[in-house]
């Protein structure tokens, strides 16, 4: 392998460690954003009040499981707290999501605490939980005049869930029962910290998530924290979704281009991941400005432009890479986009006027062609990428 090959490689894999936060903190890649961390705030309340539920919104891409993954480390530092993270979408398909399938997640992740007892009755316990959540099957001898056969019979679970429209009582009763056991086994207060489920779109379908599983779970003496969809802030379950828990928080995109803070936020994850002699500052600047204050988006974007500039057979990155890396992204972000909402991009860019939050808009904002920021001020914007598309094209 040559050593420019392996150099690249290296640079690539230290981006795949960012896509993945968890890996991110791992490696030492985690930056610390500015002001009062959302991390801090979090596992502060819940150190304080750790059966507490709080509400997480923001958009895909925005940080939200950074900092989620933070404060579950925050929480591992106390004593008498047991948190643990769990990634919704590792377990069922979020979009077919409905009551009664938080409860048996959480239900499994706790089983795995006590999966190795001797204990008979909790044995039996996690056995309850497993056949709740994903169904069972038995085995019943037949027997006719002539011979003797095997039936099996088999029940669905609830993992994925249809027509469910609350928690069951015996998965409620057992879950309670776990808790119970686990607490006075560990000597601990579990916290529970629901990530994926920013990707229900559905707002109805995620108020009917709140106000059955979250009572569940929180009944059961649990601290929970879920993450949820950016659409939960728009339309009429609005208040109902807020009020649903004891505190609630909203990770907007870091405005890059008016906050300086954000900005050298960006610039530092950057130089933590590459060396000087590889990205000259003007190549960072448009990777910064281009990526929208999305983190997601900084790293695809900067991944695209090592690529770029491997194929290219240069040495480091340059802002030809990074425009190619822009096209690219603004080309796949642009496609599908119907007529009117092109014209909703194309006014926005033209007037840099506030917008109306509408049914249409709100689609926008969940896609990431339109950024909303809250610091220094509220405003929206149509992400740096496409609207450069948009630009070139009526250029």
């Amino acid at each position: 392998m040559s050593n420019r090959l392996q150099i690249f490689r290296e640079r690539m894999a230290a981006f795949e460690g960012a896509a993945n936060p968890q890996q991110a903190i791992e490696s030492g890649y985690y930056v610390t954003a500015p002001g009062k961390l959302l991390a801090e705030k979090l596992s502060a309340r819940v150190a304080l009040r750790p059966a507490s539920s709080h509400l997480l919104i923001g958009g895909i891409g925005s940080g939200k499981t950074t900092q989620l993954l933070v404060a579950c480390e925050n929480l591992k530092k106390i004593d008498d707290i047991y948190p643990i993270y769990v990634d919704v979408s590792l377990h069922t398909d979020i979009s077919q999501i409905t009551p009664g399938v938080l409860t048996a997640i959480a239900g499994l992740e706790l089983s795995k605490l006590i999966e190795d007892t001797d204990n008979e009755n909790i044995q039996e316990l996690v056995k309850t939980i497993s056949d709740i959540a994903y169904g069972y099957s038995e085995k019943i001898n037949i027997v006719d005049v002539l011979n003797i056969y095997t039936k099996v019979s088999k029940t669905e679970g609830i993992i994925p869930a249809k027509n469910n429209y609350g928690v069951e009582a015996d998965l409620v009763e057992t879950f309670i029962t776990l808790v119970a056991y686990i607490s006075k086994k560990y000597d601990k207060k579990i916290v529970l910290l629901f990530d994926g489920l920013d990707r229900l779109e559905d707002s109805k379908a995620f108020l009917e998530i709140l106000t059955s599983d979250a009572k569940a779970i929180t009944n059961a003496k649990v601290g929970l924290v879920i993450v949820g969809p950016l659409t939960s802030l728009y339309g009429d379950y609005r208040v109902s979704i807020e009020n649903s828990l004891d505190y609630f928080y909203h990770q907007p995109c870091f405005d890059v281009e008016n906050d300086p803070e954000a900005y050298n936020f960006f610039v530092q994850i950057l130089k933590a991941r590459l060396q000087d002699d590889f990205i000259e500052e003007s190549v960072i600047d448009a990777l910064v400005k281009f990526s929208g204050g999305i983190l997601r988006d900084l790293i695809n974007l900067t991944q695209s432009g090592i690529e770029e500039a491997y194929i290219s057979g240069d040495d480091k990155i340059t802002k030809k890479h990074v425009a190619n890396a822009v096209l690219y992204f603004g080309k796949a972000q642009i496609l599908g986009v119907s007529n009117e909402e092109f014209r909703t991009l194309v006014n926005i860019i033209k007037t840099e006027k506030s917008i109306a939050i509408t049914h249409q808009n709100v689609k926008l904002l969940v896609t990431r062609r339109i950024i909303e920021y809250e610091h220094p001020k509220q405003r929206y914007a149509v992400h740096p990428a496409i609207a450069a598309i948009i630009e070139g094209i009526y250029a």
